[in-house]
């Protein structure tokens, strides 16, 4: 008997359980809690793949001319699918997680997230001034192509104490490992962002860590609380990181292949709560046979044959929700490092900030057949947004920030800010911080109403990491970092 498939019951797990050259889930593989995880995703998610068809028609003369057409299926067209989940910190005891970092991690990095890292004994972290982002570690002789390193990659510092324990445990590329990479004994990283320290040492206990991925929880360490980031610093990749998604509607199960991460936008209304809306594309739609089974279980339990088997992740159903009513910004004048200008804190009544990598998908033309998608290749990173905030009165309210770019505008085609938008707001135990230390804002555009109030449209862009240059830098990527707190 026909049965309907209701979406009330469905069901989003994101998996890594692919083939490392074509992407495809591996339907005949072994699901774990470290490569398959539940998503809660709202209301309206969806999942397509068009498709395009070429029409030839007959036009020709006389009383009775043929005036038929046919029509043929040229290309499927890579998949769309879309999916909104909430912004949900949680402290699992000494590390801040989210169900959500593996989208954050595969947005922005080729690299899945590391959940060991690669510790390094007797080590000192160092450079040769207070201003430059060139740093040194000195540790006993590793062989670093064995441990997975190469210079160009990018990492995540961990191990610094005392009070700049934030500014050096942070994201950072790997430049040169000396004398040799099989038994380096010093390893030289330049950092997305130059540690802001009044000291060339960084105060280290007896081991600095390297981790991979662009998601990366950090420890509490000297005067930093115990956090998570995601940055864009290691994200000038040609293609991302490769992952695919099972759609569990009602009755069928649906896999899609070598699936892509386009754009997170997130969204902070006044009266809501913080959500982050994904979209993304892959090459194909699948759906699994009826044998396919999904236990309603927590956590999932996947069986039958032509499904791969077990148990994947748990979803996170005691994190914490962040609403909007206590957002705020802090807005200094001057990109990060340089001697700091006017300081605006704003309270905001809404808002929204948009990552995307313009993922363009290639199909070929044959003639006879389907063409279906063979990859994809990433565009311009483009992170944009804006911010609302009634019109105030006040030397750091919204009325100055207005006043003082209108008095630049003669001078300067380009703005230059630190932005850091507190969703959630900074002094709440759970929020998450999306700090922006390049920031070009347009000048602010006064509605009208009851209250006067201003929209405030940004663009987040690289610059040039050394302190105190205050020079924006197309070829850098230290656009942003998104903090979460629990």
């Amino acid at each position: 008997m026909a049965t309907f498939n209701l979406i009330r019951n469905s069901r989003v797990f994101f998996t890594t359980l692919v083939d490392a050259t074509t992407g495809v889930i591996n339907t005949g593989g072994i699901i774990t809690s470290s490569n398959t995880f539940e998503l809660q995703v709202l209301d309206g998610f969806s999942f397509s793949q068009g498709t395009n068809q070429a029409t030839i028609q007959i036009s020709e003369s006389g009383n009775t001319p043929t005036r038929g057409q046919r029509s043929f299926n040229t290309a499927l067209n890579a998949v769309d699918f879309s999916f909104s989940t909430y912004v949900r910190p949680i402290n699992n005891a000494t590390v801040v997680s989210a169900e959500e970092k593996v989208l954050w991690n595969a947005l922005m990095s080729a690299a899945p997230i590391d959940t060991t890292g690669t510790t390094f004994a007797s080590t000192t972290l160092s450079r040769a001034t207070t201003l430059t982002n060139v740093a040194t570690i000195v540790k006993t002789s590793t062989d670093m192509t064995a441990a997975g390193f190469a210079i160009n990659d990018w990492v995540n510092v961990k191990g610094a104490t005392g009070t700049n324990a934030e500014a050096w445990n942070s994201q950072a590329q790997i430049t040169n490992l000396q004398p040799s990479a099989t038994a380096c004994t010093t390893i030289t990283l330049a950092y997305a962002v130059a540690p802001v320290a009044t000291a060339t040492t960084a105060a280290t206990g007896a081991t600095i860590a390297l981790w991979k991925g662009a998601w990366v929880a950090q420890p509490a360490a000297g005067s930093a609380v115990t956090r998570a980031q995601v940055s864009s610093a290691g994200s000038n990749k040609n293609q991302l990181q490769k992952f695919g998604m099972y759609f569990l509607v009602d009755n069928l199960l649906y896999a899609v292949d070598n699936c892509a991460l386009d754009q997170a936008s997130i969204d902070f209304g006044l009266d809501g709560i913080a959500t982050i809306a994904w979209t993304g594309k892959a090459t194909a739609l699948r759906q699994l046979p009826s044998t396919a089974v999904v236990s309603s279980a927590n956590p999932a339990v996947f069986s039958g044959a032509g499904n791969a088997t077990g148990t994947a992740a748990a979803k996170e159903t005691n994190a914490q929700y962040i609403t909007n009513k206590l957002s705020s910004m802090t807005l200094i004048a001057g990109i990060q490092g340089v001697t700091s200008g006017t300081t605006y804190s704003i309270p905001l009544t809404g808002g929204n900030l948009t990552y995307a990598n313009n993922i363009n998908y290639v199909i070929p033309a044959n003639l006879g057949v389907v063409n279906t998608a063979i990859g994809y290749f990433t565009g311009s990173r483009n992170i944009s947004g804006n911010v609302t905030a009634y019109l105030r009165t006040g030397t750091t309210g919204s009325a100055q920030l207005l006043a003082d770019i209108l008095a630049g505008t003669a001078t300067t085609s380009e703005t230059k800010f630190r932005m850091q938008i507190e969703v959630g707001g900074a002094s709440n135990t759970v929020h998450v911080d999306l700090d922006i230390k390049g920031a070009e804002l347009q000048v602010p555009s006064i509605s009208t109403g009851d209250v006067m109030s201003v929209t405030i449209n940004f663009t987040a862009q690289g610059f040039d990491p050394v302190l105190a240059t205050n020079t924006y830098d197309l070829a850098q990527t230290n656009d942003l970092t998104v903090t979460y707190y629990a």
